[in-house]
């Protein structure tokens, strides 16, 4: 895997698809909140110069052609990403569920539908390198994990973390 910054037409391409993908309320808001279109437009762009980002990206999809078509894939559709983070909702009660009765076969299947969801969301053939980073984010970030925990319950970033690591053997 070789890495690759996204060229200015790249980055451009794709600042323009998030654009055409989002409602004209969200770009309304957006606008609000940066000053003008084009300062929104460069906060898209400048987080393609962020190194340790790109350098995710590229693992968690294996080239930069292969993010760059997953990325392009993306339409915006708002019931499919509300489809998608109902399923997320529910995978992570099935955690605290697992958490709460110390069942690893309830721990094994929530870890396989959040991989299968991630897999679904983010166009990849493999959630592993997310679902590790994910892990990584909740034990190292802790606003990341406060969000989640008032969310779903007291610990269940750090059960959803080791699980993570637990089912790929880290």
């Amino acid at each position: 895997m070789s890495f690759e910054a996204f060229s200015k037409d790249e980055v451009q391409k794709i600042v323009n698809h998030t654009l055409e993908c989002m409602s004209k309320e969200n770009i309304d808001e957006q606008v609000q909140k940066f000053g003008s279109l084009e300062n929104y437009k460069e906060y898209l762009s400048s987080g393609f110069a962020n190194e340790q980002a790109m350098t995710d990206l590229m693992k968690w999809y294996g080239s930069k052609e292969k993010a760059m078509e997953a990325i392009m894939q993306s339409t915006g559709d708002t019931e499919e990403i509300k489809q998608e983070q109902d399923e997320n909702t529910k995978i992570y009660k099935l955690f605290m569920s697992a958490k709460e009765c110390g069942s690893m076969d309830m721990e094994r299947s929530a870890v396989e539908l959040l991989a299968e969801n991630y897999k679904k969301m983010f166009a990849l053939d493999n959630a592993r390198s997310i679902l590790l980073d994910l892990s990584k984010e909740y034990l190292q970030n802790s606003k990341l994990a406060e969000v989640t925990d008032s969310q779903f319950g007291i610990g269940c970033s750090e059960y959803v973390a080791n699980a993570i690591k637990r089912y790929y053997g880290v």
